[in-house]
């Protein structure tokens, strides 16, 4: 066995999944091996989806019970490459469809000390709907060297400089920023455009509505954005050096999120909300604990109003927007392997965070 490619997944569409899956089950051999993690997606459709994995004979199916969680695409990437025994790895998306030859030709750019990326072609909303050959496809246009998420990797140089940054939560920079350090390592980093061998397919992008209460940090991705480009810099290699990574998930762990034995309640006062995370970054907690931050009681009173206009003192009040960008980045700074489960309902104005605070952590 030559070659694993990962393709992390939560809550892809399953029509997606399926001509992603499709269009490389089927070159799948002795050399080649896909292995499809699934972070966090609903449980129903973790179902569906483990129901049609199973039908592939080649494809692995990992399951992660991280519901509740951010998107931690690093993580789910970081899990395989732990466990990976093929001298390369391969980091693809579940939007993807593979050129009907891509196992075979993939093969001429494995090489023991050498990175080499992809470009994709992008295809319209229109045109993903279509059944085609590969070939047939219009593409809108091709991806550049600035678009890094489709790389081949020699597996022991990856692991080597501690795999991908677990820092990184979200949407964006994760890829770049592994590009970067090998650079800085001194890692020949090559961009491929004499072929297109993946298109990408069109699909909405869910995440952002402000319906959902699952957890979402508005500036999440600018500050990604600024941590790479620290990481250049100063000419950063190895990522997760006081953290443990790939730690896969135990699902014991998880079950235990159900039956808090602590309840916090906050408001959403600055002096409040900061406290509430030092205490937490503190360790002051242990066992499984649940948070409930609500805005002040007197935020919106005619008496704090009246005291505003005469500039007279009242409670630094903040936005539960503001407190649970606080809360998420005390968690993804200290405790980013703990199973926990976080909501933010915009609608009842109600932040609820279960987190498992382990000893061991």
């Amino acid at each position: 066995m030559l070659l694993t490619i990962v393709i992390p997944n939560r809550n892809r569409s399953l029509s997606t999944v399926k001509r992603t899956l499709n269009s490389i089950a089927i070159q799948l051999d002795k050399q080649v091996q896909v292995v499809v993690i699934d972070y966090g997606s609903d449980s129903a459709y973790q179902k569906e989806l483990q129901t049609y994995t199973d039908s592939l004979e080649k494809v692995q199916f990992i399951l992660c019970p991280t519901q509740g969680q951010l998107w931690q695409k690093t993580r789910a990437i970081n899990i395989v490459l732990k466990q990976c025994k093929t001298p390369y790895f391969m980091v693809t998306d579940m939007d993807m469809l593979f050129h009907p030859s891509f196992v075979e030709k993939i093969q001429k750019y494995l090489h023991p000390a050498e990175v080499t990326y992809f470009n994709v072609g992008i295809l319209t909303e229109e045109e993903s709907k279509l059944e085609k050959s590969f070939e047939n496809y219009t593409v809108k246009f091709y991806t550049n060297k600035d678009a890094t998420g489709m790389t081949l990797f020699p597996t022991e140089i990856l692991k080597d400089i501690g795999g991908f940054d677990e820092f990184y939560h979200g949407w964006g920079s994760e890829d770049t920023d592994v590009h970067v350090r090998l650079r800085n390592k001194g890692i020949s980093v090559l961009f491929n455009e004499d072929e297109c061998l993946l298109l990408h397919q069109w699909h909405p992008k869910f995440y952002r509505s402000k319906e959902s209460t699952a957890p979402y940090h508005p500036t999440l991705e600018r500050v990604n954005y600024e941590y790479i480009k620290l990481s250049r810099k100063h000419k950063k290699i190895k990522a997760n050096s006081k953290e443990d990574w790939g730690l896969m998930p135990d699902e014991s762990q998880y079950q235990a999120l159900k039956t808090p034995k602590t309840n916090v309640d906050c408001v959403s006062t600055l002096d409040a909300v900061t406290a509430l995370c030092f205490q937490l970054s503190e360790g002051v907690w242990n066992g499984v604990v649940q948070f409930n931050i609500q805005p002040h009681p007197d935020q919106k009173t005619i008496k704090t109003k009246a005291k505003q206009v005469l500039k007279k003192k009242t409670p630094l009040f903040i936005s539960l927007e503001e407190a649970n960008s606080k809360l998420l980045e005390t968690i993804i700074t200290k405790y980013r392997n703990a199973p926990y489960q976080y909501s933010f309902d915009r609608t009842k104005e109600k932040i609820i965070c279960t987190i498992n605070l382990l000893q061991s952590l």
